[in-house]
Formats: structure tokens, C-alpha cells, sequence
């Protein structure tokens, strides 16, 4: 079952027309607490990293077909 953030962030991908979510690297060069969301949901298969762009101040994140099937179960679209 997904927690809240990963919910939200895997709805937001899901929602946009591209399929992405980005995020920004703070101007001290850290990462907001997203980013760390964001890359469990990588490992778990869940978004795929579509890379760093304007010099590493954004990342982004596609979401893949296991990502909207656990959505889409949490709707009760899904098997």
C-alpha cells in the first residue's frame, strides 16, 4: 500500500500531460525531502529518472506502467 507522499507524488506525475514530475535543488544546492520520496519510488520501479537538466538544478521522473497500476488499485480501477 502507498503511504500519503508517494500517493501524491505518483498522482501528480500520473496527472501531468507528460507523464513527469520535476523537482528544483534549492539554492544551497541541497535537495527538498521529495527528492529522497522520489527515488524510493524509483528503485521500486514505481517512476523511471528521465534525468538532471539546466545544470543539475532540476530532476525529473517519469512515471511507469507499475506506478499507474498502483494508483489505479488504490482507485479500485485495478485488479
Amino acid at each position: 500500500m502507498l503511504i500519503n507522499h508517494e500517493r501524491r507524488l505518483l498522482r501528480q506525475a500520473a496527472e501531468a500531460d507528460d507523464r513527469q514530475i520535476s523537482i528544483k535543488q534549492k539554492p544551497d544546492r541541497t535537495w527538498p525531502g521529495d527528492h529522497s520520496r522520489l527515488l524510493a519510488l524509483e528503485s521500486r520501479g514505481d517512476l523511471r529518472s528521465v534525468g538532471l537538466e539546466s545544470g543539475g538544478a532540476f530532476a525529473t521522473w517519469r512515471i511507469t506502467e507499475t506506478g499507474l497500476s498502483a494508483l489505479e488499485r488504490l482507485s479500485g480501477r485495478g485488479a
